[in-house]
């Protein structure tokens, strides 16, 4: 809700002072609208490697905490689902049952961030 709120109020003070500039009863300088709004959970650096995957061994690490890791098929079938310990940094999963395709890796992180990443079984 405070987002909201926020946004809201940017939107209208941006309204009223472009407004007033496009009247030529302001004297505005050009300025970043993107400096006005921040981001409050940063997206984490994530690795997934290798890409494609072609001996069955998938490697994702992150400078943030990894909650869970889902992988998915093409279709939306999951077919990797695993929970892990707080602190957990860097994590190894075993897809040496996985066909050949597209597959969505989806990272879960402590802070409710969700990194979602596309690889190639081979």
């Amino acid at each position: 809700m405070k987002k909201l709120l926020l946004v809201s109020t940017v939107i209208s003070i941006l309204c009223i002072n472009v407004s007033a500039y496009a009247a030529g009863s302001m004297n505005m300088p050009r300025t970043e609208v993107s400096s006005l709004f921040f981001q409050e959970n940063p997206e984490p650096e994530v690795e997934i490697y290798p890409n494609p995957l072609t001996e069955g061994r998938l490697t994702i690490a992150a400078n943030d905490q990894i909650l869970s890791v889902q992988v998915l098929n093409i279709t939306g079938e999951m077919v990797f689902n695993r929970e892990y310990q707080p602190g957990t940094h860097s994590v190894i999963i075993e897809l040496n049952q996985a066909e050949k395709g597209l597959y969505l890796v989806r990272v879960n992180f402590s802070n409710k961030v969700i990194h979602t990443e596309k690889i190639m079984v081979k």
